[in-house]
């Protein structure tokens, strides 16, 4: 799993964006790595928050709304080169947490793969709880 992939993933039970991430095992994979082009309104990678820097490239309104946040601010923080070495991390293992219920809803991330099941969708699926 990427760090990227944070700029996507919600919390499927509570709809909470974004998750908290709890690296426990990661690698460096080459440097040679092909990264996707750069968004045209953020010019990096992911379109709404870096989470290898721990940025929002956007302001989220009360109304639901989203203002990129202005290009000189994004490049101040987060830069392509930056795209560069998140693309180079493979997290292996680790734990996705929703912000709005940590208690109940923290995803595991297993051979760099997240599992975006509840406890009870686990239990239902392997007849007990993990």
């Amino acid at each position: 799993m990427k760090h990227r992939l944070l700029d996507l993933l919600a919390c499927p039970v509570e709809k909470a964006w974004p998750l908290k991430l709890e690296v426990i095992e990661e690698t460096k994979i080459s440097d040679l790595v092909k990264i996707p082009e750069a968004s045209k309104k953020t010019q990096v990678v992911c379109n709404y928050y870096c989470n290898l820097k721990t940025f929002y490239l956007v302001e989220l309104k009360e109304n639901g709304s989203e203002i990129v946040k202005d290009l000189e601010d994004i490049k101040r923080e987060v830069t392509i080169e930056d795209c560069k070495q998140c693309f180079q991390i493979e997290i292996n293992k680790g734990k996705l947490i929703c912000k709005d219920d940590p208690d109940n809803h923290i995803y595991e991330v297993k051979e760099g793969i997240p599992v975006m099941l509840s406890k009870e969708q686990i239990a239902d699926l392997y007849g007990k709880k993990k």
